[in-house]
Formats: C-alpha cells, structure tokens, sequence
C-alpha cells in the first residue's frame, strides 16, 4: 500500500514522482514529512535522500552512493520503476554536505543528532552508520591490542600434537586457522561446505584448552549462531568432530569430556536479548568468556553484529566461522563478506586447490586469506579451500564453483554433462515426471519407515531427497511441491489418511523457538508410530528424542523447505526448484546456497535462462564497511 500523493506535506512534495511509481510508501512518507516539520530548512534533495536511505535497509543496503540510487533501490522492485530519474550525483552530494539535517564522519555522534549521515561516498540513516562504525572501530582496537599473551612455545607444541605435519609438506590451512585464532583477539574462518570448518573449530578449542591448561588457567568457551538450529547444527557437528579426533588419539578424554559439555546457543541467547531489542552483555556488562565462536556469521546483520563485538572482552578471543558466498542475512548488511574482502578472492579469480583428498589441506600460494592486505584483519583471515563434502573433483564441486564466479556458460554445460548434475525444464512433461516420481519414491520410503516404528531409519530416509525452492508459492514453489509430493504418496502408500493433520510418515518443520519442548526454529523431525501412539522424533546427535504430537504447535509438512531455511542442512540429493527468469528472487548466493546442500547428486527444475538469470545476478547490497576494513595502501 503507498500513501496517496495528496496526503504530502508540501515540503517533502520531492517524493510525489516515487510515491506514485510505488518506490516509496508510507514509512518513507512520515518520516521524511515528520523531519520537514521538524526542520524547515531542510532541502527538498536531503529529504529526498532520507527517503532512499529509509528505504534502502528493506533491500538489505546499509549505505547508498548517490550515482547508483535508482539501480539499487531497483534491486527487488518492478522493472517499470526503471523510468524514474535522480537529481545528479553531484548537486545531490554538494546539497548533502552542507545540510542541517545531515551529518559527516567526524560528528556523526554529535548533539543533536542528524537523522542522516554523509561519508562523501554515500548516504546512511544515522543508526547504520553508527553500527558500521562500531564494528570499524571495535575490529581496529582489537587488531591493535597486540597478540593474545599465551606463549608461542606451548602454542607450537599443541599444534604440533593436533596437526601432524603433512608428509608432502603441503601448507595445512586448519593448522593456520587454529594458529591465527589462538594468538589474535580476532579471527575469521571461511570456506564453503565441506571445507573442515567444523573440524577446525573442534580442534581450535582443543587446543585453547589445552594451551590453557599449560598455563594453569581455566577457559571460558561460549558457541553461538544466528539461529537455534543453527546452533544446534554447530553443538551436533562439533561433537561428532571431538569423537573422530578422539578415536584417532588426537584428543585425550578430560579435553573430550570438556568440548562436548559446551553447547551452542543462538547468538541472542548469548547477549542476554532483553525485550525491546535490548541486550543484557554490552560495553558496560561484557560476556565472562575467553574464547567466544560464532557459526554460520553469513546469516548475522550488521547491527547484530556491531552488538556482539562490543560484547565481547577486549582482552578475550573473537572467531567468526562461515561461507561468505551462502545467502546474506535478511536484515541489512554483509557483514561476513565484507570482513573476508579480498581473502576469499585468489588472484586470478580461481580457487586454487592442492591435496591428496584424505586431508583439509589447500592453497598452493600464500593462502592466509587477509596476510596480502591493509586494515585490522590483514593476516587475520584463513580461507579454507579443500572441499570433501563431496569431493574436488565432482560435479558438485565443480558446479559450486562455477557458479560463484558467475560463469553461467559452465553452469548450464556442467548441468548438462555431468552424471550427478541434471537440468530439468518446469514445463518438459516426462522428465519433470521422471523426478516427481523419484521425490515421491523416496517420501513413501519414509513413511513406510514411520508407520514400522523404524525411528532411526525413518530420520535417515527423511534427509536422504530433498526439495528445496526459492519461493513459497507458484508452480515450482513449496507450497506446490508439498501438495504434489503428498498426493504422489497417497497413491503409493494404501490407507495414508492425509485428511488428518498428523500421520506416521509425516515429516515436519519446527516454525518458531519452541521452550517447552526445547526445540529451535528450523529444527526437523519425523511423525512416527511408537507402541500404537503417533510421537515426533528429533535427532539429537546420534539419537533422538520423542515429542506427543498434542505439544507441537507451530510446524509445517517439512516434504519440501524453502533455501533461505536449508542454510546448513546437507542432504545426499537435492532437487532446486526456482522460477521463472523475471523473478528478482533469483541471486548468485541463492543458487550456490542451495546446490551445495547436496552431497552426491544435484536436480535443478527451472529454464535454463532462469539458471542464466541467477548466476549473472549476485547480491548487490550497498556498505561501507568493507572499504572501511580493507583500505587501500597508502600512496
């Protein structure tokens, strides 16, 4: 809904065009016409910047340049809104220094305070700024408080015993992690799926332990994620890397027994969320921990992150764990990306990857991510390149990268050619059935399991196939395969009572942060028949757990998920169903999130432009915050 033109004030009439193209709507409208009221003096063209700057963090901006306004602010709009023309970049920038209701870098913080900021470059609500500043500001403190006081003799021998030296003499890229991480008050860990992240964070807090140990101290460790299965993903994961490593005598029972009494939590947890968006660990009431890690940091904000860091003791350890190329956050920022700058970025444009397959080893070149760079996490930053989840040489691997070069041409030839990858058109009739039969082969699988009690077999066969959309609704949306998938085992499945809301072979969905039952958001599970009953069974590690289906309420049929929720899920078949090419729905970090979800083999239903589309289009959300942590050398 937009705010009718006539109901302007006069002052803000600079928005009539973009209100009645449908650009800006009612919360752009109050705000700019609460700030004319305020302010008379205000130009018509700093109005109409506060306008965009409103609007921008809706598309995930944080910060604008004024000559790329109309494009960005375009990013998920109509394509009919292209027509709309923008004052010119410099009288828009000469109006913005010298405006009572801007600010600039150097009194941003100042009293009063401005509703709008002005870097020269571009154009921020003043909270962003703030928010990116913060971040800026705590990284360079904590860059320039020197390295983490344990003593590098016991640092060696701990990394000694945890990472034997590769007999090829292969630089070994966990090992560095690891290094960095122990002896800087900040470090970044990145790499995509199946990189050894996990590995690398089970064995760098072994090793802070035992170097603790050394030194007779006891350590503080907290796990955090952005989301409750997120972090219950990270608490599984990390576990299951402590008994490999304990199996193999890496790490001995007392260090075992400590790792796996931590659990992660959400990263709200964490801070003591308060309500009203408060936090209860800030500057002031800093968190107790030495060593605080977060996974899956790709899906953290920017104003999340700002209050995290400052959280976070000067004097302990912060890890930032994650995939810069998977989907960004659904608030404003990339925060991930933009502190991983130019480390993910080999110099040819190419991941370079060196190493037997039996280990996490990579990187032919000096491969400390940020060592070849300036700013407060140069030689903070490792970038791991060895992918095993489905190995180097795989098409999935090989699709992976391809598609986060944006090279659409080896995209659609790999889908092409290659036995695990197929392309699928929505509207190729007996192919489009061959892999609707095949999705619902695999659901009766799982129901027959559920309806025998076969708890264990069930879950497994439950994450065996999965469908993953970019949509909710239309015809290769979720809503429409769950509808389809469902019918197709009913026919296949005599006496399935789909009527009923709750049904042995059900899969489900956890929708909402579940106390009670102590369940998260995202977490899956599978409708069972135990002892003539119909239960929930969630996986808890290597087990599971039974929940009455009358406790659960907010679930959904988990036949089919959306990509934004599959973040950190892993499947051995995918099948991605997108839409059409004109959906601005289609990203590069969709795509790529989506493919590398899947271990063995890759399903793509969608017109080869739509493929095109995606792979051509990487998110373009506009900030600051990389330039500000990777500058340029000085002339």
């Amino acid at each position: 809904m937009t705010a009718p033109v006539g109901s302007l004030p006069s002052s803000p009439a600079v928005l009539a065009p973009y209100v009645e193209a449908g650009l800006f709507g009612p919360t752009e409208v109050h705000l700019v016409g609460t700030v004319a009221r305020l302010e008379p003096a205000a130009e018509p063209l700093a109005l109409l910047a506060l306008a965009v700057a409103t609007r921008a963090p809706r598309l995930g901006h944080v910060g604008i340049e004024l000559a790329e306004v109309g494009w960005r602010l375009l990013d998920r709009e109509r394509e009919d809104l292209a027509g709309l023309t923008w004052p010119d970049p410099g009288a828009w920038a000469a109006v913005l220094a010298d405006s009572p209701i801007v600010a600039g870098p150097t009194d941003h913080r100042a009293e009063p305070r401005r509703p709008l900021v002005w870097d020269g470059t571009r154009v921020y609500l003043q909270r962003y700024y703030d928010h990116e500043s913060a971040v800026v500001a705590d990284l360079t403190r904590r860059s320039e408080a020197g390295k983490v006081g344990d003593e590098p003799a016991v640092v060696g021998e701990v990394l000694d015993r945890l990472f034997p030296v590769d007999a090829a003499g292969e630089p070994d890229l966990q090992r560095l992690a690891t290094q960095v991480a122990l002896t800087e008050r900040v470090a970044v860990i990145a790499g995509g799926p199946g990189t050894g992240k996990t590995h690398t964070v089970a064995r760098l807090l072994a090793a802070a332990h035992q170097v603790a140990d050394a030194q007779g101290r006891r350590l503080e460790v907290a796990l955090a994620a952005p989301t409750g299965k997120a972090a219950a993903r990270m608490t599984e994961a990390v576990h299951r890397s402590v008994d490999e490593a304990e199996g193999v005598g890496l790490f001995d029972a007392d260090v075992a027994t400590r790792l796996r009494a931590v659990d992660a939590g959400t990263i709200h947890r964490l801070l003591g969320w308060r309500p009203g968006g408060r936090f209860r660990h800030d500057r002031l009431n800093p968190l107790p921990h030495d060593l605080v890690v977060v996974d899956e940091t790709s899906m953290v904000s920017l104003p999340l992150m700002a209050r995290l860091i400052q959280a976070v003791r000067p004097d302990a350890r912060l890890v930032l764990v994650g995939d810069p190329h998977q989907l960004a956050s659904v608030d404003a920022g990339t925060v991930l990306g933009d502190l991983v700058g130019p480390a993910g970025e080999a110099s040819d444009g190419t991941v370079h990857e060196t190493g037997s397959g039996s280990g996490d080893r990579g990187g032919a070149r000096e491969d400390r991510g940020g060592a070849a760079g300036h700013g407060p996490l140069a030689g903070r930053v490792t970038v791991l390149r060895w992918v095993h989840r489905f190995g180097a040489e795989t098409g999935i691997a090989a699709l992976a990268d391809a598609i986060r070069q944006g090279d659409d041409d080896a995209v659609v030839e790999l889908l092409h050619d290659r036995d695990d990858l197929q392309l699928v058109g929505p509207h190729d009739g007996p192919a489009l059935a061959a892999v609707e039969g095949e999705v619902a082969d695999a659901a009766a699988r799982v129901v027959g399991a559920a309806r025998r009690g076969e708890i264990g077999p069930g879950l497994t066969a439950a994450t065996d196939l999965k469908v993953l959309t970019a949509t909710r609704l239309g015809s290769n949306g979720l809503r429409s395969w769950s509808e389809r998938i469902e019918r197709a085992v009913a026919d296949r499945v005599p006496g399935l009572e789909l009527s009923r809301r709750w049904y042995a072979g059900r899969p489900v969905l956890v929708t909402a942060n579940d106390r009670l039952n102590a369940l998260a958001n995202g977490d899956t599970g599978l409708t069972v028949d135990h002892d003539g009953a119909l239960v929930v069974a969630f996986p808890i590690g290597g087990n599971h757990r039974l929940v009455p289906t009358a406790r659960l309420g907010d679930v959904d049929t988990w036949w089919a998920m959306t990509i934004h929720k599959s973040q950190g899920s892993e499947f051995r078949q995918v099948v991605v169903a997108l839409p059409a090419v004109d959906s601005p729905i289609l990203t590069r970090e969709l795509l790529y999130t989506a493919v590398t979800r899947g271990r063995e083999h890759i399903t793509v239903v969608a017109d080869e432009a739509a493929v095109r589309a995606a792979v051509r289009r990487p998110v373009a959300r506009s900030s600051g915050l990389r330039d500000r942590i990777w500058p340029p050398p000085a002339p």
